[in-house]
């Protein structure tokens, strides 16, 4: 198929870029080109609905990750701006358009752990999506905002929207920093100890675009296990308060180290399966 991944030329959307390239014609919509060009470039913003309507002509399906990535990079009103309008425009412009199905990224920031500075706790553990979403910060804000916008134009227009609400997303370079960040468990309890590699986040978005019978779906994106050597149910009992329920202790039976983010809607769904280990990719042992 023909897919538009705007972005394309950020930290995420090359790595999407490739995959996507070796089975799909791509579309890298973004204000700069790639480092390493793939497929076909367009220049243009995505606060600009002209720019949109005509980069979507012929395009079979979009994949939509071109954000303010972070709550620092910017001030509040511009996150909101380019992450809100943006998406609106883009998801507006596919269900004007060609595209049948929109992929969005999302974040686990929409839940207010990551950047909730300890004010906000899960309920209960592994999290899903069914947790209540209250994020405590613009970005967080902002991508619950998206998927919003998203199930609005499911509903009006029939146009197959998914969002990713992926984890702290690493690359290769993020493994140099494994050791130190282990051993500092205090210092991630907001994210939950988790992360994804950007490999797998990839293969989440091209399983999205080709996964049969979708309307709308939201799920969760993460790596198998936390990037502790420690198992999650002590991190839990030390770090996280006693009235959060460990809804599921099977969970970690199999595996000690299991992930905090259940992302079992994402493996029946889509038929994700992380692949990368972070341990095994910095060549430690945990």
């Amino acid at each position: 198929m023909k897919v538009l991944v705007t972005g394309g030329s950020g930290y995420v959307g090359s790595v999407v870029c490739r995959r996507l390239a070796a089975t799909h014609e791509v579309v890298n919509f973004d204000r700069r080109p790639a480092a390493e060009p793939v497929g076909r470039f367009i220049r243009g913003s995505i606060l600009n609905s002209a720019h949109l309507i005509d980069a979507m002509r012929g395009v079979d399906a979009v994949v939509h990750l071109a954000a303010i990535p972070n709550l620092n990079s910017d001030p509040t009103d511009v996150v909101m701006e380019v992450n809100v309008m943006g998406t609106q425009r883009v998801v507006e412009a596919a269900a004007l358009g060609d595209p049948r199905r929109v992929v969005v990224a999302s974040s686990d920031a929409t839940f207010g752990f990551v950047f909730g500075g300890g004010r906000i706790m899960p309920e209960y553990v592994p999290v899903d999506e069914q947790h209540p979403t209250r994020p405590a910060d613009a970005y967080g804000l902002s991508k619950l905002i998206k998927e919003e916008i998203c199930r609005r134009y499911t509903r009006d227009t029939g146009l197959e929207t998914v969002c990713l609400r992926y984890c702290w997303v690493w690359n290769e370079g993020a493994y140099a920093n494994l050791a130190q960040w282990s051993s500092i468990p205090e210092a991630f309890v907001g994210q939950l100890w988790g992360y994804v590699d950007v490999r797998d986040v990839a293969q989440a978005v091209e399983k999205s675009l080709i996964a049969p019978d979708i309307t709308h779906e939201t799920l969760l994106i993460s790596a198998e296990n936390t990037f502790q050597k420690r198992p999650s149910l002590e991190l839990i009992e030390e770090f996280l308060p006693e009235s959060i329920q460990v809804r599921d202790p099977a969970w970690f039976e199999a595996n000690p180290r299991r992930t905090l983010m259940n992302y079992t809607r994402a493996k029946q769904v889509i038929g994700f399966e992380s692949e990368y280990d972070c341990w095994e990719e910095a060549g430690m042992t945990a």
